[in-house]
């Protein structure tokens, strides 16, 4: 009867040999155990094993299920009550007759409906701008350029120029903003400069920030103030109104928004 001992003692290192040199030849491939499961189990794919992370999904809260969950008996309201009981329960805010907070202190300041909501310039940080090439000082300056190079991030409803950095600017420029205080004003016409304060109405500043939105219907005329006190702001040379100097300025700005108008035309163009 053919056993082990007999097929080991038929072997000879000259028929072993061969056998070895093939076998350390050959590089060893590493096989995963995953592979090596997957593949005992007769299994092509391992999507049944995915699940989410724990923190993925809540588990659900079963209460009325026995004191050893935590949540039996009472289901953790507690004993009697209006809390404790089925329904809507009490509103927010409510204290339980007593003055709640919201009535218990007075109401401080208040909204000025006819405030505007200017967005602030600095003189310093546009004569950043202007040095750093970001802004054109030769040229006119307007609300969109300001917005444009980011120089303000928001025109809610207009720009105030104000004047910190005031001693030490020193660039000529022609500048057309909603309001501008008197430090700036004077910074500006020092250095040898021009500043106009514009009126626009919510039509006239859209129209200006984003003049190719009106490139089939045309740019809006121009709205004049109604309110006694902006009439009287724009009309006052102090503070450079339109107004004032109408005859002065005001045909280069209407000029420009042209000028913009015709480049708004231009850039629905190329976008249609």
């Amino acid at each position: 009867m053919f056993s082990l001992r007999t097929a080991v003692a038929s072997l000879s290192l000259r028929s072993v040999a061969p056998i070895a040199r093939v076998a350390f030849a050959t590089p060893c491939k590493f096989v995963s155990p995953v592979v090596v499961q997957a593949r005992g189990a007769a299994r092509s794919s391992l999507l049944g094993d995915l699940s989410n992370v724990p923190s993925s999904y809540n588990k659900k809260i079963r209460r009325g299920r026995g004191p050893g969950s935590g949540k039996g008996k009472t289901s953790g309201r507690g004993t009697k009550g209006q809390k404790a009981r089925s329904g809507k329960g009490i509103r927010v805010g409510f204290e339980g007759g007593q003055t709640p907070i919201t009535r218990l202190f007075p109401k401080v300041g208040f909204h000025n409906v006819n405030t505007l909501d200017l967005a602030p310039l600095n003189l310093n940080r546009l004569q950043a701008w202007i040095q750093n090439g970001r802004i054109d000082g030769t040229q006119p300056i307007t609300m969109k350029e300001l917005l444009d190079s980011r120089c303000v991030h928001n025109v809610p409803g207009g720009v105030k120029l104000l004047g910190d950095g005031a001693e030490k600017f020193t660039i000529p420029i022609t500048i057309y903003v909603s309001r501008a205080s008197y430090s700036a004003i004077a910074a500006i016409e020092r250095a040898g400069g021009k500043i106009y304060t514009v009126y626009h109405n919510r039509l006239g500043l859209r129209s200006l920030l984003k003049p190719h939105k009106f490139a089939e219907r045309g740019l809006p005329k121009q709205a004049q103030p109604t309110r006694r006190e902006m009439i009287e702001y724009y009309r006052n040379p102090k503070w450079r109104g339109f107004l004032a100097n109408e005859e002065e300025g005001m045909k280069e700005y209407h000029a420009l928004l042209a000028l913009k108008g015709v480049e708004g035309k231009m850039q629905k163009a190329v976008e249609a």
